[in-house]
């Protein structure tokens, strides 16, 4: 079982979905939270509902600065970082490959890749003074396969699983573990905004064709996705690096 007490953990993309639920159960578990998103009311409204061993900050993460101020809000307030979960990411607009504008790949790219990077870059000097940690990423099942209509997302999750491997492999001879959370089909804002991207007429038929492809019948739900990442983030995963860890209900299985 996880256990993440005295730990500090800093989340991006904290506002709602799977950021502010990991949020809420690594507090839970007695770790201090830095938690992250765009606009300060919600993740500030977040901590106060926690408690004093959380704090909301307003991070854009496609902005170096941002991210450092975020590890810095750790620092001074719970004076150390052992752990980031670069949550933060978009889905982008849907529609087919030759149909989408430069604008589209680079604003996804600078949030679900470059955003990645700046966080990693930031927490690394953190991570190393406390004598190493967890990083880890949210990618997607769409990081490990294809999907009609979704190139500019599915080509940056895609693109987060390599840096992640690159990223084990240097840092693991300094104890920093460094894994991407894939989850599939997730019960929350963002496939309800795919589902009625691809089909504004009926998106519950789109919802319906993804259930159908997944041997547990149903969307996994946030609640699922914190776990897996809480458990990435905790000691109980100390030999876990380098590698993608999925929860979607069996998608992948076939």
């Amino acid at each position: 079982m996880s256990d993440l007490k005295g730990k500090v953990i800093a989340i991006t993309g904290g506002a709602g979905g799977i950021g502010e639920t990991t949020a809420r159960l690594a507090y839970a578990q007695g770790a201090s939270v830095v938690i992250t998103d765009r606009e300060a009311g919600a993740v500030e409204a977040i901590a106060d509902s926690l408690g004093e061993r959380a704090v909301g900050v307003a991070v854009d993460v496609t902005r170096r600065e941002d991210n450092e101020r975020m590890v810095a809000a750790a620092l001074e307030r719970f004076g150390r970082l052992d752990g980031v979960f670069l949550n933060a990411g978009i889905e982008g607009e849907v529609g087919p490959f030759d149909s989408r504008s430069d604008m589209a790949w680079e604003k996804v790219f600078a949030v679900n890749v470059h955003g990645v990077r700046l966080g990693a870059e930031a927490a690394l000097p953190a991570l190393r003074k406390s004598g190493g940690g967890s990083i880890v990423i949210t990618s997607s099942v769409a990081g490990l396969r294809g999907a009609a209509g979704l190139s500019p997302y599915v080509s940056s999750k895609h693109a987060v699983v390599g840096m992640m491997k690159c990223l084990a492999a240097e840092l693991g001879p300094e104890g920093i573990r460094v894994n991407t959370l894939n989850p599939g089909p997730v019960a929350n804002r963002m496939m309800q905004s795919i589902e009625e991207q691809a089909n504004p007429a009926h998106p519950e038929d789109v919802h319906q064709s993804f259930e159908a492809r997944i041997p547990l019948g149903r969307y996994v739900s946030n609640e699922e996705c914190a776990g897996l990442a809480l458990f990435l983030l905790s000691d109980a995963a100390c030999g876990c690096t380098g590698n993608t860890y999925v929860v979607d209900g069996g998608l992948c299985s076939q």
